[in-house]
């Protein structure tokens, strides 16, 4: 039932699904799951949804809604993206994260329902990745994007021929799951630079409609 899945708290294999999260077998990271659902009973009131089960993801969205507008409960949601295992170009990257986030909104009861897309974009004549966020609310949504870095030509060249980023830098790079990991831009900037920064990045910049200092802007 958890095989391929990873602690929410610190990234180990997951053994169980206790207080919201998924779990490893550390006991402290099983403290540290009831502490953020609010206790033995407890859960904070609250949620937002995620349109993935990626832990890389989830976990951005918690650090994300805690810098912007505070503690919520994220709960993951298995969806569809809708859109190709690598979408391409800005519309198809965006499409991806927007039926994310409204199909995590319509499957769990919350606030929010967030989506992240990773897509290849093309600016002049080279290849970019780029992390699409949507924060849909159930009648409107918000979109941010994280700072695109440049993709190498060999993995852009087999992405044109159809093949999925994620598995040809596995295969270039001998990372397994390297989209659960610190990614493409992690091998790149030799982690100066993680995956998740880039997913943290694009959830803060479609919540900035939903900062309470913006609440009267009209955006």
């Amino acid at each position: 039932m958890f095989e391929s899945r990873f602690c929410d708290i610190c990234g180990k294999p997951a053994k169980t699904y206790r207080f919201g999260s998924l779990l490893c077998d550390n006991p402290e990271c099983l403290e540290e799951a009831q502490k953020l659902r609010g206790g033995p009973a407890g859960h904070k009131l609250r949620v937002v949804s995620v349109g993935s089960t990626n832990p890389v993801k989830v976990s951005a969205v918690e650090k994300a809604i805690a810098k912007t507008v505070g503690n919520m409960l994220v709960t993951p949601s298995d969806v569809e993206s809708g859109v190709p295992n690598q979408p391409n170009g800005f519309e198809e990257t965006f499409k991806g994260a927007y039926n994310r986030a409204k199909g995590a909104f319509e499957k769990v009861n919350s606030v929010y329902g967030i989506g992240i897309e990773a897509g290849m974009v093309e600016i002049g004549e080279k290849k970019l990745d780029i992390h699409i966020c949507v924060v849909y609310n159930g009648l409107d949504y918000s979109v941010g994007t994280s700072q695109g870095f440049q993709i190498p030509k060999e993995i852009s060249d087999k992405i044109d021929e159809g093949f999925e980023c994620g598995s040809v830098t596995e295969e270039t790079y001998g990372i397994k799951n390297i989209g659960q990991k610190n990614g493409l831009i992690g091998v790149l900037s030799d982690d100066n630079i993680l995956r998740e920064e880039l997913c943290i990045n694009s959830v803060i910049m479609a919540m900035i409609p939903k900062f309470k200092r913006n609440s009267e802007i009209r955006f």
